[in-house]
């Protein structure tokens, strides 16, 4: 199957961005208990929140004013950069180990963050601690399985992913030894491990989107590396790319979008496997356009499941973008195996 937007990739953008607003309306207009607030009075609020355009715009000041800017807008911005920085880190994790099946946890990441978080739990720790501890382990078990991965000087991908597996069960079975002897926590531990965007404030999104944008303009500057490693690393080399440079940088910036992400939300899966996987069939394998259009992709399905979550009574969102993934990811395999640009 032809990608059906590999000559329209502008278009495909605009597309994209285009639905993403639409579902941001309809995430901030619809919640939980039935309360339901209608659009024209969501961008009125939003709006007259705005340094100088409050000057236009009426002032709000009820329950609907609330239940926008302290409750929905920040759940759905964060659910937006969560769904953007996961799919930014898949896609280059997938381009770095030329195969679809890579995801931003391959690392070990959401291991150690899960292990950070509940140790935290554990502890009794307070609400900026908690993400703390989760970001710091994400970044040392990234670091440890990366340090593990080089054979020679170099990044050996094969050894690195084994390294990544063993390290992950490693840390696996010590959370699940947390959950066994703290069982008055075993629920909140629990739940963190599902992932939730439940209880996000203004200032989750402070910081996480210095990272995130870090990490993804960075990512930018390495699409033509990426595209020219897609040929197989010595014909890269040849063509003059440092892949080690390239490899340890990339890597680095996955982990670092991953775990900023875990800290917060716990662990989310699917949106970095599959949304990449989704924008390489529709636009084409070039990672110029490939990354925007994940980012995008992700944002919109992370606040689409998340809409669902409300609506449903706040369940983990990592099973509904389980229940959507796994599913539509076989299918996509099934469709279009040997046809995604591989």
């Amino acid at each position: 199957m032809k990608a059906p937007f590999r000559e329209h990739k502008k278009g495909f953008l605009l597309l994209l961005l285009s639905i993403l607003t639409f579902v941001t309306l309809v995430s901030l207009s619809v919640g939980s208990r039935g309360v339901q607030i209608p659009y024209s009075k969501i961008s009125a609020i939003i709006m007259s929140n705005i340094p100088l355009l409050d000057r236009v715009f009426p002032t709000y000041s009820g329950t609907d004013s609330v239940i926008i800017m302290q409750i929905r807008l920040p759940r759905v911005i964060f659910g937006i950069l969560s769904g953007w920085a996961l799919a930014v880190s898949g896609v280059t994790m997938q381009g770095i180990f030329r195969n679809p099946m890579a995801s931003p946890y391959i690392l070990g990441v959401s291991s150690g963050g899960a292990l950070g978080a509940s140790i935290g739990i554990l502890l009794g720790l307070g609400l900026y601690y908690i993400p703390g501890l989760a970001f710091t382990l994400a970044i040392i078990t990234a670091v440890t399985v990366f340090l593990l991965g080089r054979v020679n000087g170099k990044t050996d991908l094969p050894t690195l992913l084994l390294a990544g597996i063993a390290i992950g069960s490693f840390l696996g079975a010590i959370t699940s030894y947390l959950k066994f002897v703290g069982r008055d926590t075993l629920q909140e531990i629990v739940f963190w491990t599902m992932g939730s965007l439940h209880g996000t404030i203004w200032q989750h999104i402070y910081i996480v989107l210095p990272i995130i944008l870090f990490g993804t303009i960075m990512t930018s500057l390495f699409t033509r590396e990426l595209n020219v490693i897609q040929a197989g690393e010595e014909s890269a080399a040849y063509l003059g790319v440092d892949v080690e440079r390239t490899k340890f940088v990339l890597l680095t910036l996955s982990s670092l979008l991953a775990a900023a992400v875990v800290a917060f939300t716990g662990i989310i899966g699917f949106v970095g496997l599959i949304m990449p996987h989704i924008a390489r069939i529709l636009i084409g394998p070039d990672h110029r356009w490939l990354v925007p259009s994940s980012a995008l992709m992700g944002g919109i399905f992370l606040v689409s499941c998340d809409t669902i979550v409300r609506l449903s009574g706040n369940i983990p969102v990592g099973i509904i973008t389980g229940l959507f993934g796994a599913p539509f990811f076989l299918y996509l395999l099934i469709k279009s195996r040997g046809e995604t640009g591989w």
